[in-house]
């Protein structure tokens, strides 16, 4: 039972960061929406992205930046509730689905976690570095109302914390960023 329990695990953790992999959190959020959209509750999507992450690898190579990722992995983690979702969807993208949680509280859990990021020193070898996150936040059902609207607007979101600066939360709709 141990040995299966164990391969299950590992089946759906990535193993760099510890959080779930991409597949099995979509496979997660979709429960989610189905649950919110049949108890008309609010839940929210974070989407998170190291800011200069390129640089770092270019910079102190890609064992730093494996760090980096671990660290977030790790910071995510200790800073999400225990129903709340947490998945790595790309190279230094995570997605963190919040149920029962609206604009306000993802605010605050956004927050939260951008501030523990910014704060950490993150230690490799002899070189310690300091990273920053940018976070877009999108709501349900405010602003979609299925899964993949809802990444698709927490991405436009983040992509608008990117262009007004880095190290940032935003919503989607908010702030405008066409040229």
């Amino acid at each position: 039972i141990k040995l299966y329990q164990e391969i299950e695990k590992t089946a759906i953790t990535d193993s760099l960061t510890e959080v779930y992999t991409r597949r099995y959190a979509l496979e997660r959020f979709k429960e989610e929406a189905r649950r919110s959209k049949i108890r008309k509750i609010k839940m929210s999507l974070l989407m998170i992205d190291v800011d200069f992450f390129k640089t770092f690898n270019d910079t102190y190579g890609h064992l730093t930046g494996d760090q980096i990722l671990r660290e977030l992995g790790a910071i995510i983690k200790e800073n999400i509730r225990e129903i709340d979702i947490a998945g790595r969807y790309g190279g230094e993208e995570f997605l963190i689905m919040l149920p029962d949680t609206d604009r306000e509280g993802a605010q605050f859990a956004a927050e939260r976690i951008r501030q523990a990021v910014e704060q950490a020193a993150i230690k490799v070898y002899d070189t310690t570095v300091k990273v920053t996150v940018s976070i877009g936040i999108e709501t349900f059902p405010e602003d979609a109302r299925e899964v993949d609207e809802l990444i698709d607007k927490a991405d436009s979101a983040l992509y608008s914390a990117k262009k007004l600066g880095r190290n940032r939360v935003c919503f989607f709709g908010i702030y405008d960023t066409k040229e």
